[in-house]
């Protein structure tokens, strides 16, 4: 018996060898037909069970001689792309492959083969694996592919229109100054000067209040504030618009809760979490149940809203749509075909959606930002003199979406935005997959990519790549976006200044900010500047994130200038005795540590800091700088 069963064992091990070997050769057989360089490795660096195994052998075999030059070890590593970029981009060129017995994967920073990728969308699949965790309310746009990503699509992409991204805009301004007027509050702040320890904190708060306000008519309040500030400036419609179920956490906690804990769902299901004995558990439970409730009672109040006829004005409403199109919405439409509708779990499913990818991503990109900017006081006192020059000293409370927006974003904020997502993406790497065998073209030459390749599109390396950013491409220059200061390369083009329309799918448009008197910013190469995607599966977001980071940093910089806290090197009084040569010195200091944790930031879900890094700011009244001259 123990003889049979030794035979059983070793005849399917032998069996799962074979296959292993002949699903590797097949792979090394159409590497090298297609020409390009290629590793070979254990595993590719796709789903969460590789990618961690990756991170746990790739430490200790990083430390041993000749193995850590070992390729497919970096290639693997989650924050390759982040970390060791332009040492693999050296080795292999901006595409190659990775040979291994699972998948052929490439990973390309090309930006002609990653626009055909992003736009030929039957032929490149988003592939929709691992994606569990955020599906935890209900299927999303975010999750589906086919003809169930355009069902949600065609549902979900009237809510960001321009008319509805002034409410953004507006909602951002007065939350900047809510951040402000919080700021102006803590220890030993005045409005003159405020010394901030979190910035990332503070812009992830100000980012959620503006997505709940904005876009579910939910308003939120700094600790400062109370509900009746929000009457005081005119907000009737928000604050008469409450959630009242039996909650105990606030709309904002419970959010911010499930947020936070949202990656244990990659292991477990909500009825798992309610039954650990574990107190993380209890708390993620309990998170994602108070947002479930609120989720359920907010759709529960806009369906009663719709069937009564009634609406809420001065809300963006991201929800409202969705619910319209199931009770309003004829059964058929002109043609005769079945109307789109979304269950009642998938519209729960994509507000979460919203709130998760709009708030996290917005906030990040706020902060850096901003750091950026006290890192290069030169192009801060640039950004200050063009908001200056389009909305002089007129009040915040009276700036216009559509006579200031346009302007402010094709100008210096605008700029600043784009810069940061083009340095720092929200996420390194867009997947994709082939769909059939599919003939490419790259660099004057085809080849096919065969069935169920995995694609990585490298956004910071396409970002980054010298090709299509000739100029210091790793270093912070948003001048590069405006067309008086852009290259002369012949690697940028620019916009025509028309007000142009982008046809998403099923015929919707997104609206941009460019107006016939506006002067655009510049376009860059077809596929070399994706931090929201291209193509029809482009972030519908877009629009949102823009308005906001460039609402949020002019507001800031119209009343603030930022520099780097020195006072780990000198006290405010050392300073204050400083020749300008040893403000300078001080300063450089500041600006070597806020480099390098920028450079040490790492994706989670997001790019963002690690964990307990920080860079201490102040933000002064224009004016009373202590660096101003640097």
């Amino acid at each position: 018996m123990v003889g049979v069963l030794a035979i059983a064992v070793l005849g399917a091990l032998a069996y799962v060898s074979l296959k292993i070997v002949r699903s590797f050769m097949l792979n090394l057989e159409h590497a090298k037909k297609m020409g390009l360089p290629y590793v070979i490795g254990l595993f590719p660096p796709v789903g969460y069970v590789w990618m961690g195994l990756g991170e746990i052998i790739g430490i200790p075999l990083s430390k041993i001689p000749y193995v850590k030059e070992w390729s497919w070890l970096q290639i693997i590593h989650f924050q390759g792309s982040w970390r060791v970029l332009r040492k693999l981009e050296e080795q292999l060129g901006d595409t190659y492959l990775l040979v291994n017995p699972l998948k052929l994967y490439l990973k390309t920073s090309n930006a002609e083969l990653a626009l055909q990728i992003a736009t030929r969308r039957t032929d490149f699949t988003k592939p929709t694996e691992g994606y569990d965790l955020v599906d935890i309310f209900g299927k999303s746009i975010l999750t589906q592919e086919g003809q169930e990503w355009r069902r949600h699509r065609k549902i979900v992409g009237p809510s960001f229109s321009e008319k509805s991204n002034r409410l953004v805009f507006e909602e951002s301004l007065r939350q900047t100054e809510g951040m402000i007027g919080l700021w102006a509050t803590q220890g030993e702040n005045t409005t003159a000067e405020l010394r901030v320890v979190n910035t990332s904190e503070d812009a992830a708060t100000l980012s959620l209040h503006v997505i709940c306000a904005a876009g579910f008519g939910v308003p939120q309040v700094w600790p400062n504030e109370t509900e009746e500030n929000l009457e005081q400036k005119g907000l009737q419609a928000f604050s008469k618009f409450k959630l009242t179920g039996g909650h105990t956490l606030s709309f904002k906690d419970a959010l911010i809760s499930l947020l936070k804990h949202i990656l244990w769902f990659v292991l477990f299901t909500p009825s798992m979490l309610k039954s650990s004995p574990l107190k993380v558990h209890q708390t993620t439970y309990k998170a994602f149940n108070e947002c479930k409730m609120y989720f359920e009672e907010l759709f529960d109040l806009k369906k009663k809203q719709i069937q009564l006829g009634e609406s809420e004005k001065g809300t963006m409403d991201l929800m409202g749509p969705m619910i319209k199109a199931n009770y309003e919405s004829s059964p058929t439409d002109s043609k005769g075909a079945p109307t789109a509708t979304l269950t009642k779990q998938e519209i729960l499913g994509n507000a979460f959606i919203f709130l998760f990818a709009g708030h996290e991503t917005t906030a990040n990109s706020i902060h850096y930002s901003i750091v950026l900017l006290a890192i290069h006081l030169a192009k801060q006192r640039h950004l200050q003199s063009d908001i200056d020059s389009i909305v002089g000293s007129k009040p915040i409370s009276e700036w216009s979406y559509y006579d200031d927006m346009p302007r402010l974003f094709n100008s210096m904020p605008g700029a600043v935005i784009h810069e940061e997502l083009r340095l720092i993406p929200a996420i390194l790497n867009v997947p994709k997959g082939t769909k059939g065998d599919q003939v490419v073209t790259m660099d004057g030459r085809q080849f096919t990519l065969p069935d169920r390749t995995f694609l990585h599109l490298n956004i910071v390396g396409t970002h980054r790549n010298p090709r299509y950013w000739p100029e210091r491409p790793n270093d912070f220059m948003p001048e590069r976006w405006l067309p008086s200061q852009s290259s002369s390369s012949g690697t940028v083009e620019k916009k025509e200044q028309v007000v142009e329309k982008e046809n998403g799918a099923d015929g919707l448009e997104n609206a941009s900010f460019e107006t016939s008197g506006s002067t655009s910013l510049v376009k860059p190469v077809k596929g070399s500047y994706i931090p929201f995607s291209e193509g029809a599966r482009a972030c519908p977001g877009k629009r949102f994130a823009q308005v906001e980071g460039t609402a949020v940093l002019s507001a800031l910089f119209h009343r603030y200038s930022v520099e780097l806290d020195v006072s780990e090197w000198a006290s405010d009084e050392e300073v204050k005795g400083m020749g300008m040569e040893e403000r300078r010195k001080v300063y450089k200091k500041a600006v070597e540590k806020a480099e390098m944790i920028i450079r040490r930031s790492e994706q989670i879900i997001t790019v963002q800091m690690l964990p307990g890094d920080k860079v201490p700011l102040r933000f002064v009244q224009r004016g009373k700088e202590r660096f101003g001259g640097l």
